[in-house]
């Protein structure tokens, strides 16, 4: 006759190991319905909560500096430049320069308008900075 022992899965395999597995389930999980819902409540909350950390690490904007304001500050308008669009201000531009390099350093506002402009240039340590709607058309 054949040893039927040697032909089984396991030597330490024990009938009742489903029971065991069962006895670590909480009794409100043992039916299988309630399992499988369980289970998928746990999977998309942890679904959920990748994607939200995903989405905020990739995309969000990066931290902008906030950036450093020159102590002296001149507005164009102080140098006789009008932004009416008409009115060549390549001048009050030249001017505005000119003091902001004498001064070492600063920040030019140039005000919401149309300033005309033949080409000038500009200066180390200074922040040329446009309001909203400001525009500088350049002429030749």
């Amino acid at each position: 006759m054949v040893d039927s022992s040697r032909f089984s899965r396991s030597s330490s395999f024990r009938p009742d190991s489903r029971r065991t597995l069962l006895e670590w389930i909480p009794p409100f999980l043992s039916s299988h319905r309630t399992l499988f819902a369980f289970i998928w409540a746990v999977g998309f909350f942890f679904i959920i909560s990748w994607q939200r950390v995903a989405v905020d690490r990739f995309c969000a904007p990066p931290a902008r500096p906030i950036p450093r304001l020159r102590p002296l500050v001149f507005n164009l308008t102080d140098f006789g430049a009008v932004g009416d669009g008409l009115t060549v201000n390549t001048m009050a531009f030249e001017k505005a320069v000119l003091e902001i390099r004498r001064r070492g350093g600063g920040q030019l506002n140039v005000e919401a308008g149309r300033w005309l402009t033949a080409p000038f240039n500009l200066t180390s340590h200074m922040t040329l900075f446009l309001a909203q709607n400001a525009v500088i058309l350049g002429i030749d």
